[in-house]
């Protein structure tokens, strides 16, 4: 009996224990179930920080896309749009100016209307969309009425900027338009945007090089760039200044195989002074406007052809004059052929006649395995040179019979 007070307080004792160890996990397991709760917490707070974020990336996207399009359109603009569409417009020649802008511009010289074009070996369904008053714009069509143009110009798009520069002392003249825009007399500090002064008065084409004269109507007469092309071209860009006092344009290029084709030609008619055809792949062209060209003045031409769609583009100082998709689509241009200037060949670097001799000069003629932008397409027609990497140029031209090279340091001021 006198040991039951010990047993007694050893019962408390392992009691006592085995309740501190029950609370301890307790304590444990409520931790625990807190610590998932917190977690918890977490994951659902980074489920909505995410559908947020997708939100706006969505956003964001069609934002770029948006700006994208524009982008597109705004170049095909700045490529297309005539001095007539100016935000601020130019006051009639001789007329007061009102305002610091009307003094920008002294004169601008009306053009005439353009030819409507037609294509082969498929007829053209087209439609006009008005540029300026006496200018059309020919669009090809697919069956339902909407336009087949470039939809993917030229992905290395560049952005159009806008910059500032002092205003000029006197008028500047492009070759062969007669437009000039001067600055107010005694306003000095005057700035205008670049964009604007370019419109009213282009720089005129200086530094273009040597220029080819094709003095009259000759068999002999033409020039060969060599060493052609070793490999063949999915895409093709040409551009060139032309003058020409003939009343049909005569050929400015063609590109025949060893097999005899004509695989690359442009050239005018003689039953339609008012066109020229596009030849690619010898059976397949297009007929182009070219009555701007036939007034014995410098012009800026370009023609841009890309085999992916058959996309091809006609520019005429800069301007948009025809496009159209479908044209030898999947065809490439072999490589091997002879470059001649000047004439159609019947067969490779012969087969020549008078009859599609060109008479005239050409200037700055370069030919490009890519398709230019239409803001590197006005930087030409505006006299900033050539873009990069061109396949050849005048530079690689060998001349035969009547044609001269002559030196001329700006267009405007060739003999």
């Amino acid at each position: 009996l006198h040991r039951a007070p010990l047993q007694f307080r050893r019962f408390q004792e392992v009691t006592l224990s085995h309740l501190q160890s029950i609370a301890r996990n307790y304590n444990i397991s409520y931790n625990i179930d807190r610590r998932f709760q917190v977690l918890a917490e977490q994951a659902e707070a980074a489920d909505a920080a995410r559908a947020v974020l997708g939100a706006e990336l969505a956003r964001l996207a069609a934002a770029g896309r948006r700006l994208h399009r524009r982008v597109k359109r705004l170049e095909g603009t700045v490529g297309a749009l005539t001095p007539q569409h100016h935000l601020l417009t130019c006051p009639e020649a001789g007329a007061e100016p009102h305002s610091l802008w009307d003094t920008v511009c002294t004169q601008q010289e009306p053009r005439g209307p353009v030819l409507p074009s037609t294509a082969s070996p498929r007829p053209l369904k087209a439609r006009q969309r008005p540029q300026e008053e006496g200018h059309q714009l020919l669009v090809e069509t697919g069956t339902t009425g909407m336009p087949m143009e470039d939809t993917e110009p030229l992905r290395d798009a560049q952005a159009v900027t806008a910059a500032l520069s002092a205003t000029a002392t006197g008028p500047q003249e492009q070759p062969g338009t007669g437009r000039g825009c001067m600055a107010p007399a005694g306003a000095p500090g005057t700035f205008v945007l670049a964009a604007l002064a370019e419109r009213c008065s282009p720089s005129p084409a200086c530094g273009v090089g040597s220029v080819l004269l094709f003095p009259s109507a000759s068999s002999s007469s033409a020039a060969i760039l060599r060493p052609g092309l070793h490999a063949g071209l999915w895409v093709l860009s040409l551009c060139t200044w032309v003058l020409t006092p003939a009343p049909r344009l005569g050929t400015v290029l063609s590109y025949a195989s060893e097999d005899g084709d004509s695989k690359v030609a442009v050239h005018g008619q003689d039953k339609d002074p008012g066109s020229m055809r596009f030849v690619i792949g010898d059976t397949a062209f297009r007929e182009l406007p070219v009555t701007p060209l036939l007034d014995g003045k410098w012009h800026h031409l370009c023609l841009i052809w890309s085999s992916r769609r058959g996309q091809y583009r006609f520019y005429v100082d800069r301007r948009l004059l025809a496009a159209g998709s479908g044209f030898q689509q999947g065809y490439e241009i072999p490589a091997g052929g002879s470059l001649v200037l000047g004439q159609l060949q019947g067969h490779v670097k012969a087969g020549f006649s008078p009859t599609g001799a060109f008479v005239g000069r050409l200037a700055g003629l370069a030919l490009w395995s890519r398709a230019l932008l239409p803001g590197e397409v006005a930087s030409m027609a505006t006299g900033r040179g050539l873009p990069r990497r061109p396949l050849l140029t005048l530079a690689n031209a060998s001349l035969q019979g009547e044609v001269q090279r002559v030196a001329c340091t700006c267009l405007e001021h060739c003999p």
